[in-house]
Order: structure tokens, then C-alpha cells, then sequence
């Protein structure tokens, strides 16, 4: 199983009058780890998945915030596949300074087509390829447990 891995500095503009990271920045954070992630190692960017007509929403989050990040902390993210099914897959993710759990979340996404004249956007099955290069990343439930979130 393979872990994706980005550093992360936490800069001012993350931050609210506290000095911590205002808890809706960590999704537009996550959303750039996710966004890399898809283009680095899926070998696919968000724009050529829209003008394919393709396109993997959020469908649900579920995140625990377990300690607070401040400005200047250098932070790494890490993402791997909890779960993939044919039409959506499970991403796990932390997020770590040192040696601290700073937060932890799963993102489901669903793998749905553009809406057309015919119809409403509809769930689709990922692409082959695509999960291929999911599968090289899909935690093994006997090595490694799902996130336990509290959310």
C-alpha cells in the first residue's frame, strides 16, 4: 500500500484572530492535497476530468480535529484509499506536525457524468485506469484499520 504524502506550511491566511487555523480552511487545504494527488499520481487533472465529463464530487466528510495548527507550523498530509466500490471510492487523510495528529477525516467521493440535455448528472463506474492507480493506494483491512473518527 502506498501513502501520499504532501507537506503543508500553515500560513497566515489559514489562520483566524487566534492565531489557529480556522477549521473550514483545513478543507480548502485538503481539497489541494486531494487536487495533487489525482494529478501527481493518477496521472489526471481536475480540468481534464471536467472536459471529459467526468468528474468525482464530495459526497460526504467526516473529520476530527484533534489539535489546533498555527501559523508558520510545517505540516504534513498524508492520504491513502480506505475504500473503493465501483462508483465511489474512501479517502482517508492526516494531517501531522512532527509527530502530532493535528487532524484526521475521510472524504468519500462518487464518481459521477455531466449533466446533459438528457438527463441530470449521474453516478457512474470509476474508470478502469483510474482504479487501477486507486488500487495501488487501498489500505489492506488486515495491516491497516479504518480511521476511528468521533465525527
Amino acid at each position: 500500500m502506498k501513502i501520499f504524502e504532501k507537506n503543508i506550511l500553515i500560513r497566515f491566511a489559514h489562520c483566524d484572530p487566534a492565531g489557529i487555523v480556522f477549521h473550514p480552511q483545513y478543507f480548502v487545504i485538503f481539497n489541494g492535497v486531494v487536487e495533487d494527488f489525482f494529478r501527481e499520481e493518477l496521472g489526471v487533472s481536475f480540468v481534464d476530468m471536467v472536459k471529459s465529463g467526468v468528474g468525482l464530487p464530495v459526497a460526504g466528510i467526516h473529520c476530527d480535529f484533534t489539535a489546533p495548527s498555527r501559523v508558520g507550523d510545517e505540516c504534513v498530509a498524508r492520504l491513502w484509499v480506505e475504500r473503493l466500490g465501483e462508483k465511489s471510492v474512501r479517502l482517508a487523510m492526516t494531517l501531522h506536525a512532527k509527530d502530532e495528529l493535528r487532524l484526521q477525516m475521510t472524504e468519500t467521493l462518487v464518481c459521477v457524468g455531466r449533466a446533459t440535455s438528457q438527463g441530470p448528472l449521474g453516478s457512474l463506474p470509476i474508470p478502469s485506469e483510474m482504479a487501477q492507480k486507486f488500487r495501488l493506494y487501498l489500505a489492506d483491512p488486515a495491516a491497516v484499520k479504518p480511521l476511528e473518527l468521533r465525527a
